[in-house]
């Protein structure tokens, strides 16, 4: 329920208030009556002109805001349905067209969104469902299913827009996954105490007193503090989801709390069967061992299941891998372990990726990061293509293309065979940051 004292809570640019219905809005069994809508020309209280309640203009996200008489028509319309509050001056009605997913530069698997400001409840849709507590509409669409993406598009963003309301939420999914909403249960349902909606298939005419279409997305794998409630952060947003996952407090790397002294640091290996994968895996896994670690090698699935794969990843002191989604998974570790990321060959472009996607946000959630970065020699594209071509010789050059040749070289045709004796010396730091 609404808290009786309105509460502005900052989302970006966009600001909700919680707020209780007026009695006009009130039915006479004291249930919110969203068919009735007084007639603002009857009244001698003076019209304030409407706002925009939708913002394309992020170039992340796109975003509707609204905070009145919602209404939902999900099955065969995909539209949304906004009547202003009374006393409200809407010049002529406004429709706006909505990707839900909070990064709208993917489009694929994305079903549109129509919202509609309308100047009364006249051509709205009658409800069938009232609720009294606001919703949110997003999308599943995409390339969620990514455990990357997972966090990057919908998980962060989502708790960033849903938190301040203590589970008061209802969560309407375009392009709904099920196999995402089981995966990550354990956050959706601490975000929401409600029935998560299908909304592509949902026939009933759902009516809220507010509505939020779409999800603001700050930065890749990471939150703006300045756009945050409470001026929220990774490590924050770390920390609440080894809550979730019932993963100990604030206490020490597990080298630094187990009593034996033979205790070895024990480092997960984050191991890929397709792109990027080890070529040498079993001298990695020497090399690793040889240098004091007890290896943990792991290849993550989407059908794994999270609880128990946090509490494998709290086991260890350092998570290793090549880039890419495994590296997710530092979420679970804690404070002061150690991330080792392989960068594969690719110039500029591969390590300003490795450095947004991963160490920038391990460093926020007050983690330690080494990078190792391939050489040429250790790549697959040298066999491959051999050094005259382009995307060996120039890779920088080959970035410049475009995003089409950079994915097909770099993401998806590269593998690793590591120079382990080159590698050696980020084994020995990585010992040393453990120690110290």
């Amino acid at each position: 329920m609404f808290h009786s004292t309105p509460q502005n809570f900052s989302l970006g640019s966009l600001n909700w208030t919680e707020q209780q219905p007026s009695q006009k809005d009130k039915s006479e069994k004291g249930s919110t009556n969203y068919d009735i809508q007084d007639d603002a020309s009857e009244n001698d209280e003076e019209l304030v002109p409407s706002k925009p309640i939708c913002d394309h203009s992020d170039w992340r996200s796109d975003i509707c805001n609204m905070t009145g008489d919602v209404r939902t028509k999900g099955y065969n319309s995909s539209s949304i349905f906004f009547i202003p509050r009374v006393h409200t001056l809407v010049p002529k009605e406004q429709e706006w067209r909505i990707n839900p997913y909070s990064q709208k530069m993917y489009t694929y698997f994305i079903n549109y969104v129509t919202v509609k400001q309308l100047r009364g409840p006249q051509d709205a849709p009658i409800c069938t469902v009232h609720s009294n507590s606001p919703a949110i509409l997003l999308s599943l669409g995409g390339p969620s299913g990514n455990i990357w993406h997972d966090f990057t598009d919908v998980l962060i963003p989502l708790f960033l827009a849903s938190k301040p309301f203590k589970r008061e939420v209802q969560f309407m999914i375009s392009s709904y996954n099920q196999e995402f909403v089981d995966k990550h249960s354990l956050i959706l349902k601490d975000l929401t105490r409600y029935e998560i909606i299908n909304f592509d298939q949902d026939k009933e005419v759902r009516c809220y007193p507010q509505m939020l279409v779409g999800l603001l997305n700050h930065r890749d794998f990471g939150i703006d503090p300045d756009r945050a409630f409470d001026r929220f952060d990774m490590f924050k947003f770390r920390l609440y989801v080894r809550n979730v996952y019932s993963l100990p407090r604030e206490i020490s790397i597990p080298y630094r709390t187990d009593p034996h002294l033979d205790k070895k640091p024990r480092l997960m290996l984050i191991l890929r069967s397709t792109s990027r994968k080890f070529l040498n895996q079993e001298e990695v896994v020497d090399i690793i061992t040889n240098n004091g670690f007890e290896v943990l090698q792991v290849e993550p699935k989407k059908s794994d299941n999270l609880t128990e794969l946090s509490k494998l990843v709290d086991s260890c002191d350092v998570l290793m891998g090549i880039h890419g989604a495994g590296l997710t998974n530092i979420v679970f570790l804690r404070t002061n372990a150690v991330m080792i990321q392989v960068i594969p060959f690719g110039g500029s472009h591969m390590n300003n990726a490795a450095h947004g996607y991963y160490d920038r946000p391990a460093q926020e959630m007050k983690l330690r990061t080494l990078d190792y970065t391939i050489t040429t020699e250790e790549s697959s594209l040298l066999d491959k293509y051999g050094w005259d071509h382009p995307a060996v010789k120039d890779p920088e050059a080959v970035a410049e293309t475009g995003w089409q040749d950079r994915q097909k070289y770099y993401w998806l045709e590269q593998d690793v065979r590591l120079n382990v004796t080159r590698f050696q010396p980020v084994l020995v730091k990585a010992i040393e940051l453990l120690k110290g």
